[in-house]
């Protein structure tokens, strides 16, 4: 999981590279290190490019939308020495739109609780702990569940539950959070 700026996009094939500059890792980093076209960014040498992959439109799960110039808050997966992006199975936020209770899960919460599952999941690299994953993630970070709360373990650490925050109890009594 990274903050990062999107600096180019360019299609490959089927496929639309996303030149990253990797601003900082939450999540990840070891791993990082090893992706393909992973290089040092910039004079100071305090940040990383990277390039990310996707489908090139927005069907089959491509990320088409990211806008260069902005910051996001990204997760992905690794394969093949590639970083993938994609709707399904990544979290992808404009950083402006991150919540603070979203940015302290980020710092705290989410890797001790990387075992749960968020986001829908398909295929043989998914979480192994369900309870989060109820509903399609709005990319435009509107729906209360995403932008206020949590998803943590439980105390056994057999399940995950959404965490509901006084935040969260606010959005769902008002309009914000309906689609």
């Amino acid at each position: 999981m990274v903050r990062a700026r999107v600096l180019t996009q360019e299609i490959q094939g089927e496929s639309l590279v996303i030149g990253l500059r990797i601003m900082k890792t939450f999540k990840g980093g070891s791993a990082m290190n090893q992706t393909e076209g992973i290089q040092v960014y910039g004079s100071r040498q305090r940040s990383l490019f990277a390039k990310a992959y996707t489908y090139k439109d927005g069907g089959g799960c491509g990320v088409d939308w990211l806008v260069n110039g902005t910051v996001y808050l990204i997760s992905g997966n690794i394969f093949q020495s590639k970083l993938r992006l994609g709707l399904c199975g990544s979290w992808i936020a404009e950083w402006s739109q991150v919540t603070q209770r979203q940015r302290v899960g980020v710092r705290r919460f989410y890797e001790p609780n990387c075992a749960c599952q968020i986001t829908p999941c398909y295929g043989d690299d998914c979480a192994t702990l369900k309870g989060c994953n109820k509903g399609f993630m709005n990319p435009l970070g509107t729906d209360c569940e995403w932008r206020h709360s949590y998803c943590l373990k439980n105390a056994n650490g057999t399940a995950c539950a959404w965490r509901e925050t006084a935040d969260y109890k606010k959005c769902t009594n008002s309009d914000e959070g309906l689609p």
